[in-house]
């Protein structure tokens, strides 16, 4: 089993859907998600991306769950009083071109670096899982088209959007003896749009929808020996996802908005371990909360995000993040 990092980290733990006793050692890996998903790590006014030309964003989050929920979004009684938490960096280059190359549309590209670190802390009657500390994570790049913003007879923005075909690559830090990892040890194919929608002035609304393809992980990682169907485990393949990041906010002074952001996330396909299916095994999860832009100067901006997770099927459920996130645009 492999720990999920979000784009920033976010704390997410997939579980096969069933249950081992504490007596038996601990459950066996899961098939997760991907290192490198973006859970709310890109919120207000998302589909802007500054002038033409060379950005650098860092984000900073922090996140901690203490529940591991089941297909029915119960507590795993395999662990007792499970604590994890996260902490990751995350420095992004971007660009695009000052050139069009038609209908408004710029060529640019992403190349996004995350450090992990990771500590988990299990109760002394139920499984543990083991972490592998502190490493890089997987690198996320790929090309994108920025639009430029529809301006209304008013001369104000109303709507601009981008697309983007990333791929998430397994460079991170990587131990299958270890439950808990920065990597995710596959290649992962994650296109979106991103857009922002401002139906009267100060006011905004943000989304960006996502797809999800993942490759096989021919190394699975546990600190336990697993089996499946009377078989060792010799590879897994994590279902295809669907999630969308999604906001609305207020400009409450100039350049300052605040407002609720969120996400929420489905597995559409079924987990695969040694090539055959494996049922009940889709995750889901909706993060919603309060957070705050502030347009600093033209060329700099912060976000200020904070989640609290319901609706948890199939992973652990995050007690609450808190990501800060800065831009500057040379």
């Amino acid at each position: 089993m492999t720990l999920k990092i979000s784009l920033p980290a976010c704390l997410v733990l997939s579980f096969m859907p069933f249950v081992a006793h504490a007596a038996d050692g601990p459950p066996p890996p899961s098939v997760s998600q991907p290192s490198g998903i973006n859970l709310g790590g890109t919120s207000f006014y998302d589909g802007f991306a500054g002038p033409p030309g060379l950005t650098h964003q860092t984000y900073l989050k922090f996140s901690t769950a203490s529940s591991i929920r089941t297909n029915g979004g119960k507590d795993n009684s395999a662990f007792e009083d499970p604590k994890i938490n996260v902490v990751t960096m995350i420095n992004q280059l971007s660009y695009y071109s000052p050139e069009s190359i038609g209908g408004g549309a710029h060529l640019g590209w992403s190349l996004l670096v995350p450090v992990v670190s990771l500590d988990g802390d299990f109760g002394d009657n139920g499984a543990t899982l083991k972490d592998n500390g502190a490493g890089l994570g997987d690198v996320t790049v790929g090309p994108q088209v920025q639009f430029d913003p529809i301006i209304n007879a008013h001369g104000r923005p109303v709507f601009v959007q981008r697309v983007a075909f990333d791929t998430i690559v397994p460079t991170g830090k990587y131990d299958k003896h270890k439950d808990l990892n920065p990597g995710s040890n596959h290649f992962s194919l994650n296109p979106y749009w991103a857009a922002t929608w401002m139906p009267a002035p100060r006011w905004e609304m943000s989304w960006r929808l996502n797809y999800l393809y993942n490759f096989k992980n021919d190394d699975p990682a546990s600190s336990w020996q697993q089996f499946f169907d009377g078989q060792s485990v010799r590879n897994t393949q994590s279902g295809q996802s669907a999630w969308a990041n999604f906001t609305a906010s207020y400009e409450v002074f100039p350049k300052v908005s605040v407002g609720i952001n969120g996400y929420y996330f489905r597995q559409i396909s079924d987990d695969q371990v040694n090539g055959s299916r494996l049922s009940d095994s889709r995750e889901k999860v909706l993060g919603i909360g309060p957070g705050l832009f502030w347009k600093i100067s033209e060329p700099q901006a912060f976000w200020l995000n904070t989640y609290k997770e319901t609706g948890v099927e199939n992973r652990s459920r995050a007690d609450y993040m808190v990501q800060v996130r800065y831009v500057h645009t040379f």
